[in-house]
């Protein structure tokens, strides 16, 4: 399962950002760069608070056998008063708070699925090693502010040849004869 899937599917059953999929109350949004996230601020109206953004970009590295992945996801706020410090703090505070409760949400899951012995979409995800960054963003735009979380996690590669994908040498210079003869 791609990683977006699995944070649209947290929208889904987190009533606070219940996603309907209607445009007026959308709460979960993809984006291809950082820089739409901000673009992202710019279309959201007051009453989408809070929502949820990940960019589709999905950046990483280390070793072959076992390369990180990174998986940069924003929860956006809402200040209620710009003009008011502590109405900018609080919306920090919130988004902080949703994204503690999808990475609670992610790990009960997970410790779910490897109990039960299910080779699900949770159970691949290996939290017990991950790493977690993270940033205040803001305000992007009218009262916004995000709280990026990246979750950094390592996923084994099965590195296996599809043949079928491949042209056979042989077959090929089978070919090349054949076309030579005529």
């Amino acid at each position: 399962m791609n990683f977006h899937k699995i944070v649209r599917q947290w929208t889904k059953v987190y009533e606070p950002m219940k996603d309907d999929e209607e445009i007026e109350n959308r709460r979960f949004y993809l984006t291809d760069t950082s820089n739409g996230v901000v673009e992202l601020a710019k279309k959201l109206t007051p009453k989408m608070t809070p929502c949820v953004a990940m960019e589709s970009v999905v950046e990483g590295g280390g070793k072959l056998e076992r390369p990180n992945r990174n998986y940069p996801i924003y929860f956006y706020c809402r200040a209620r008063d710009m003009s008011d410090g502590d109405c900018a703090s609080e919306a920090t505070e919130e988004a902080w708070f949703h994204a503690q409760q999808f990475l609670a949400w992610l790990k009960k899951k997970h410790d779910d699925e490897m109990g039960s012995n299910i080779d699900g979409d949770f159970a691949r995800i290996e939290l017990d090693n991950a790493w977690i960054e993270m940033q205040t963003i803001g305000p992007l735009h009218d009262g916004w502010y995000a709280v990026m979380i990246q979750l950094e996690r390592a996923e084994p590669l099965n590195l296996c040849v599809d043949e079928s994908l491949y042209i056979d040498p042989e077959d090929e210079e089978e070919d090349d004869s054949d076309s030579d003869s005529e």
